[in-house]
């Protein structure tokens, strides 16, 4: 397991800190820990900062589309597979969510529930 499997694993809660300078989402390791998070942490999921005004919540590069600036993506694209997110959902609740949003894994499904 990676370091931060492992750190999921132990945490109490996952913190996301958004930034009105760029959409988080669009860049594919943003996605990946935000799919390792959901998949491996199972625990709250608070949600601070604001979006950039336009934030679109899905598209050409948002979620499984986002950009990867390096060589990794299909390694990133193939680990978001593992996790059985479906994880442009997710990243749609996250972008929609008023600051201070706190997310939390239903036991009965696999949905997320605010």
């Amino acid at each position: 397991q990676s370091p931060f499997a492992i750190a999921m694993e132990k945490c109490e809660s996952v913190l996301v800190v958004r930034n009105m300078t760029r959409n988080m989402y669009s860049r594919l390791w943003c996605v990946t820990e935000l799919a390792l998070a959901e998949a491996y942490a199972k625990k709250p999921v608070h949600v601070i900062g604001a979006m950039p005004p336009r934030a679109v919540v899905s598209g050409d590069n948002i979620g499984l589309n986002a950009d990867c600036s390096g060589p990794e993506k299909a390694m990133l694209l193939a680990t978001i597979a593992q996790t059985a997110v479906d994880v442009d959902e997710l990243v749609a609740k996250v972008i929609k969510a008023k600051s201070g949003s706190v997310f939390r894994r239903s036991p009965a499904c696999s949905c997320v529930c605010q």
